[in-house]
């Protein structure tokens, strides 16, 4: 169990608003992470369920994969699910938004989720800025605060025919 937990034991139907917070170890995130993740949430309980609409933000210490500088982010996730008591299978419930919790629930853990939401908004390729010039492939300047004058290398006439699939 995280310290992302929502006591519902006694929660009165309705919206209710949720302001959570966690260090990054609590939530399970690597240590890219260093500052706190808050979690704002959204409950809407009716007699049946309870409808939760999260937003997470975590910043992380990253270094770009173009031209290597380290650099701090704010990432940003959001996700929604329901949250159903009883048993699935009798309810015949298949959505991946849909959790089934018991009955018996004093509480619902956000951890896992906030967790598993943050790490699939991270891009593959992480860039300090979409503009990044990177580093020159013959001295390794980094492009992005000053020049350099190596020459551009010519393309292999054995590839020119290949432009013109680029231009159309």
């Amino acid at each position: 169990m995280s310290v992302l937990k929502i006591n519902i034991s006694n929660l009165p139907e309705g919206i209710h608003q949720r302001s959570l917070e966690a260090t990054p170890e609590e939530v399970g995130l690597d240590n890219r992470f260093a500052k706190a993740v808050i979690v704002n949430a959204t409950l809407e309980k009716t007699s049946r369920q309870l409808y939760l609409k999260a937003e997470c933000k975590a910043v992380g210490n990253f270094t770009c994969d173009r031209c290597l500088e380290e650099f701090e982010k704010e990432v940003v996730a959001s996700y929604r699910v329901m949250y159903v008591a009883g048993d699935r299978s009798a309810e015949g419930l298949k959505e991946d938004e849909v959790q089934v919790i018991p009955p018996e629930a004093n509480a619902i853990d956000l951890g896992e989720d906030v967790r598993q939401f943050i790490m699939l908004v991270l891009p593959q390729k992480i860039l300090c800025k979409e503009e990044c010039a990177g580093l020159c492939p013959t001295c390794g300047t980094n492009r992005n605060t000053s020049s350099c004058d190596c020459r551009k290398e010519e393309t292999d006439p054995r590839w020119e025919g290949l432009k013109k699939f680029l231009e159309n």
